[in-house]
């Protein structure tokens, strides 16, 4: 992922993604661990607690939003880290319990 001037925002090192229309704000003594590690191309990596019952478009939306992409959503895909599996909305549920290091690609990579 790249914004315009080719660099992340500052601070973008945590995020939750909620579905739309939820309070996604974290509150103040939840002691929870973000669950997945999502990896962008400039190699910046985000603690990431991803909502199962999202789509995987939602999730790269969200990040986009969050890191304060410019290019659209739909311009990336997901994939393991480890083992470079394209993440779809079959497997994300699976990827998220078993807490995967996720990166974010553009899309056809």
């Amino acid at each position: 992922m790249s914004t315009t001037n080719g660099s992340i925002a500052p601070g973008a090192s945590r995020t939750t993604l909620a579905p739309p229309g939820t309070n996604s704000t974290r509150p103040k003594s939840t002691g929870l661990v973000p669950t997945n590690n999502v990896t962008t191309r400039e190699g910046v990596t985000v603690r990431t607690r991803i909502d199962p019952t999202l789509t995987v478009d939602d999730v790269v939306r969200q990040l986009c939003v969050n890191l304060k992409v410019t290019e659209p959503s739909s311009n990336f895909a997901l994939r393991d880290k480890d083992t470079d599996e394209l993440i779809v909305n079959e497997n994300l549920r699976k990827k998220i319990k078993n807490k995967a290091n996720l990166k974010c690609v553009i899309l056809g990579v």
